[in-house]
C-alpha cells in the first residue's frame, strides 16, 4: 500500500503557508507538525461530556470577520444545557483556536472559494470504529476542505487504508448491477461496505493499514471521503469543514460523486440490443 502521508514541516503558526489543495485532492494526508496552536489540553481533556452530552459533537459556524465573536456558540451551548459558568471558558478556548488556526487554514486551502464555514467540536471518546470512507447519509453535492486538530492530552490514533481510487480498482467488475444503478451516495456506501465490511470485526485482518499517532496539538488535513480511515482511539478534537462547490475544485473529478459516477460508467454492462 503506498505511503500517502506528507509532513509539511515548514508551516508554522503566524506565517502564511502555501496552498496544499493539489495534495489534498490527490488523496494525501498532510500533517503540519510545527503549526501547533496554543491549546489548553488539560481543560479539553477534563471536560465531562458524559455529564454534558451536548458537548460531544458541537457544530458551529465561526464569524470569519471576527474570530473572537462567540455569541452564536454561547447560545448553542446554553440550548444544549451546558452550565452557564462553563460557557465563557469554552468560548474563550474555541476563539483562541480559531484565531490561531483559521488564518492558516484559509491559506492552506487558498485556491478554494468557500460557500459556507462549518466547524465540529468532536469531544466524544471513540475507540476502534470501523474502517471506512466517509459516506454522506444524503446525496451531498458539496466538496469540503477538512482540517483536524487534536485537543487531547493523549495521541489521536488513526489507522488508514485504501484510497477511493484503490477501492474502485479492487471492486472493478464485482459490483451487482442493482448497486450500480443506485444514487451516487448509496453506490459510495455499497463500495465502502463491500471493501471494508459492516463492523470493526469483519475484515479486521484482511486490509493493509498505516497507523498514525497524531500528538496533542497536531494539525492535519485529509479528504476523508477519499482515504479510508478508522479512529482507533481519540477523545478531543476539532474538525474544520468549510464547503466548496465541486465545479471550482482544482480537479472536479476528485469529488466523491464524480468518482462514484466514473466507477458506475466503467462497470455498467452495456444494454443488449
Amino acid at each position: 500500500m503506498p505511503n500517502y502521508f506528507i509532513s509539511a514541516d515548514e508551516v508554522r503558526e503566524g506565517m502564511t503557508p502555501r496552498s496544499y489543495v493539489k495534495e489534498y485532492e490527490d488523496a494525501k494526508v498532510i500533517v503540519f507538525p510545527n503549526l501547533r496552536p496554543a491549546v489548553d489540553f488539560d481543560f479539553w481533556a477534563s471536560l465531562d461530556t458524559d455529564k454534558y452530552p451536548g458537548l460531544k459533537k458541537l457544530p458551529h459556524s465561526p464569524d470569519l470577520t471576527d474570530l473572537s465573536n462567540m455569541n452564536d456558540a454561547a447560545k448553542k451551548m446554553k440550548a444544549r444545557d451546558v452550565p452557564e459558568e462553563l460557557v465563557p471558558k469554552l468560548c474563550a478556548e474555541m476563539s483562541r483556536i480559531y484565531q490561531a488556526v483559521i488564518p492558516a487554514y484559509q491559506a492552506i486551502f487558498g485556491e478554494y472559494q468557500f460557500m459556507k464555514s462549518s466547524v465540529v467540536w468532536r469531544l466524544n471518546t471513540i475507540m476502534a470504529e470501523n474502517l471506512h470512507l466517509d459516506t454522506p447519509a444524503d446525496l451531498s453535492p458539496h466538496h469540503f476542505a477538512r482540517m483536524f486538530v487534536n485537543l487531547d492530552t493523549q495521541p489521536r490514533i488513526w489507522q488508514t487504508s485504501w484510497t477511493a481510487a484503490d477501492v474502485s480498482e479492487i471492486l472493478k467488475g464485482k459490483m451487482p448491477s442493482e448497486a450500480l444503478e443506485a444514487p451516487a451516495n448509496v453506490l459510495w456506501m455499497k463500495m465502502n461496505l463491500s471493501t471494508f465490511g459492516k463492523n470493526s470485526s469483519e475484515f479486521w485482518d484482511e486490509q493493509p493499514r498505516h497507523v498514525a499517532f497524531f500528538d496533542p496539538g497536531d494539525v492535519w488535513i485529509v479528504d476523508s471521503r477519499q482515504v479510508a480511515h478508522q479512529i482507533f482511539y481519540g477523545r478531543r478534537a476539532v474538525s474544520i469543514d468549510f464547503f466548496v462547490d465541486p465545479a471550482k475544485m482544482l480537479n472536479p473529478t476528485k469529488h466523491y460523486v464524480a468518482i462514484a459516477e466514473k466507477f458506475r460508467a466503467e462497470n455498467r454492462q452495456p444494454a443488449h440490443v
